[in-house]
């Protein structure tokens, strides 16, 4: 289904060996409920598989709320546990994005993801070429939604008390995030030469692409 909120969240992230069974405890019990807390998450999506084994989504009512003075002074004020998680997070990448385009119908069991590096000279025009190529995205057998966001790389770069709990990573260069929903995870790696050649014709640049498995799912009450 679309996207509720006009921004997204997307953070992708390898988990040192040991941490595998404390991070989905952590995730489940405390994280994803205290993220949810804060005025303007809507939704959370976490999924499992290999180079970035740790995919999350939330979706936001726009994309102030990723820095907002409730969500930095929970993330300047780390939970005991979240100190004893976070050091196990590696090669952590964190996308704020501003929505451009997201439609479809239900929520997928396994979804594809793309960073797409280009399109920085002209950000608007490849951000508008590349929302008029989600209903081609959409028709491709197996896929149930589509969503694309313009990474806003000032927030992201933003540190906080929580951020220097994680050991550094080089952040990579990337424009926009494309996220599409699909009925299975088979369907969508089908799927995805062609994803990653309509999004690398419309961004002029280098697509990093992973599927990942639906693994949880929380929405905010009310």
């Amino acid at each position: 289904m679309p996207l509720r909120g006009r921004a997204f969240l997307s953070m992708w992230s390898g988990v040192l060996q040991g941490y595998e069974r404390e991070l989905d405890r952590w995730h489940t019990i405390e994280h994803m409920p205290e993220r949810l807390g804060v005025p303007g998450f809507l939704r959370y999506m976490g999924s499992a598989s290999s180079d970035h084994p740790v995919f999350v989504l939330y979706e936001a009512a726009h994309i102030e709320t990723f820095r907002s003075p409730g969500l930095l002074a929970r993330l300047n004020d780390p939970t005991d546990w979240s100190k004893k998680v976070q050091p196990g997070l590696v090669n952590f990448i964190r996308s704020p994005c501003q929505s451009l385009i997201s439609l479809g119908d239900g929520i997928g069991g396994a979804l594809l993801t793309i960073r797409a590096s280009g399109g920085v000279g002209d950000s608007v025009g490849a951000g508008h070429t590349l929302a008029t190529a989600a209903p081609a995205i959409a028709q491709l057998y197996g896929v149930t939604a589509v969503h694309i966001g313009q990474h806003v790389a000032d927030i992201a770069s933003a540190e906080n008390a929580e951020t220097r709990l994680r050991p550094a990573a080089s952040v990579p260069r990337f424009g926009f995030v494309v996220l599409v929903e699909g009925i299975g995870i088979s369907e969508l790696e089908a799927a995805t030469p062609n994803v990653i050649e309509i999004a690398t014709a419309a961004s002029s640049g280098s697509c990093e692409a992973g599927v990942y498995r639906l693994a949880y799912l929380l929405e905010a009450a009310g």
